[in-house]
């Protein structure tokens, strides 16, 4: 993923970066995603972006050496949207008059999806509560990958975890989470849902599919976002010209819990709150702010109560914990060193483990312990030590000489491999000299010249 100077720098944007040219231009010519690139821009950003619109000898005008300014600034490059010209800032041309179309007309227009407004007795009143029933499905199956969670989730699904790294393991059986997954599973939603789309995106590039096409409908469908309608009263139409990969696309974000649509057959969707985080920009959105309440309990004697029933908590939980006891609202398990050593086996760290427990440590751990020994520290010191026993051997590939001609044939093997600083481990006893995989060459055409010697 490439990395932007840019606290705020916003996930699908990072993606852009990496596009080819011809896929940047495109975005930059449809007013519809020259409009959606513009909103998820920083603040600084979208207010040297307009301001260069009206007036290129703007940037001429600030502060060089302001680094919010700078780094803004290099954001605008990196995304092509700006060029500088002869020591000259300017805005693509492309981009400005698409961007200035969108404006003029507004997202909604830009869209170009029709809307209906749906009678009272046919509106769906569980949106919401279905909507994160089927993402609550998604992140179980990524915490827990078993036969049982694989029915929950299509194919489309299960690759991309495998081709981002977020699971391991070759068939079904032994699929498991491995350190950039549980990663995820720590990250805001607005952050969870944008990673999965890109690497959605990434997935449909590698199978040869058209990336334009499917990136100016997702596009389309998030600025039909206007989180001041009731989401329920609203209906959109779905569009007959849609290609089959744009359908694709379309029932994958209804897997997802983006949209909400019945049947194929009825032809139109409902938005829901899902998709609210796609149309915002960053984490100091007010949707990424509301955090659930806490509900882990872990004592000194390294037992931990969740208060919850929520599957996808207990099946995160189950990733390092061993569960016991089950109720209707609360479970009981016991961290133990084979429970965290399953955990670290895959990839998660102590650091992960115990930023996840801390993070949703219960609110009475929180108000009496602070936030930091929420999490008691006897418990949060033997999670690093059972991490640092399989750290007390390192594995290095090598190669082993075991015969030599003479002393002075192993005296300047051993010397050679030292002053290269190659060599790993040598023993004048039994005459064996280890040195690097990378040294064996180096070794054996110093061999080769001085074999006649």
């Amino acid at each position: 993923m490439t990395v932007v100077d840019s606290p705020e720098t916003n996930i699908f944007l990072e993606y852009v970066i990496g596009l080819p040219e011809d896929d940047i231009n495109f975005l930059q010519k449809e007013p519809s995603s020259a409009f959606f690139l513009f909103r998820l821009l920083p603040d600084v950003a979208q207010q040297l972006l307009v301001k260069l619109i009206w007036n290129s000898n703007v940037v001429d005008a600030l502060k060089h050496d302001n680094k919010e300014i700078g780094s803004n600034l290099d954001l605008l490059k990196k995304l092509k949207l700006v060029r500088v010209v002869e020591g000259s800032c300017t805005v693509n041309d492309n981009f400005r008059r698409a961007y200035l179309y969108a404006v003029m007309n507004g997202s909604k227009r830009c869209a170009q999806i029709d809307s209906t407004e749906v009678e009272e007795q046919k509106r769906n009143k569980d949106i919401v509560r279905k909507s994160n029933e089927r993402w609550e499905c998604i992140l179980r199956y990524l915490a827990l990958p078993s036969e049982q969670n694989k029915a929950s989730v299509s194919l489309t699904t299960r690759k991309l975890f495998n081709s981002a790294n977020f699971t391991s393991g070759e068939g079904e059986g032994d699929m498991e989470i491995t350190s950039a997954g549980f990663q995820f599973l720590l990250l805001s939603p607005i952050q969870q849902l944008w990673t999965y789309m890109s690497e959605y995106l990434k997935l449909a590039q590698s199978e040869g599919k058209d990336l334009k096409e499917l990136m100016i409908v997702l596009i389309k469908i998030i600025l039909c976002v206007d989180k001041g309608d009731d989401i329920t009263k609203r209906a959109y139409e779905l569009d007959n010209s849609w290609s089959k990969e744009q359908n694709e696309l379309v029932m994958h974000m209804r897997e997802l819990g983006l949209i909400f649509l019945r049947t194929r057959k009825n032809g139109i969707f409902f938005l829901t709150p899902l998709l609210w985080h796609l149309s915002s920009r960053s984490d100091d959105d007010q949707a990424s702010q509301e955090r659930k309440d806490g509900y882990i309990i872990v004592e000194t004697n390294f037992r931990l109560y969740a208060y919850t029933n929520s599957s996808l908590d207990l099946a995160i939980l189950s990733t390092f914990t061993e569960m016991t006891y089950r109720f209707n609202d609360m479970s009981v398990g016991i961290l133990t060193r084979e429970s965290v050593r399953r955990a670290l086996q895959v990839g998660i760290t102590a650091n992960q483990i115990i930023s996840f427990l801390r993070s949703n440590a219960h609110s009475k751990c929180l108000n009496s312990s602070g936030p930091l020994n929420c999490l008691p520290i006897t418990v949060a010191d033997q999670i690093r030590l059972w991490e640092d026993e399989r750290k007390r051997l390192v594995f290095t590939d090598a190669t082993i000489y075991s015969v030599f001609d003479s002393e002075e044939e192993f005296v300047g093997v051993r010397d050679f491999a030292a002053n290269q600083d190659v060599l790993l481990w040598a023993d004048s006893t039994q005459k064996l000299v280890i040195v690097t995989d990378e040294g064996h060459s180096l070794v054996k055409q110093w061999w080769r010249q001085h074999r006649g010697q």
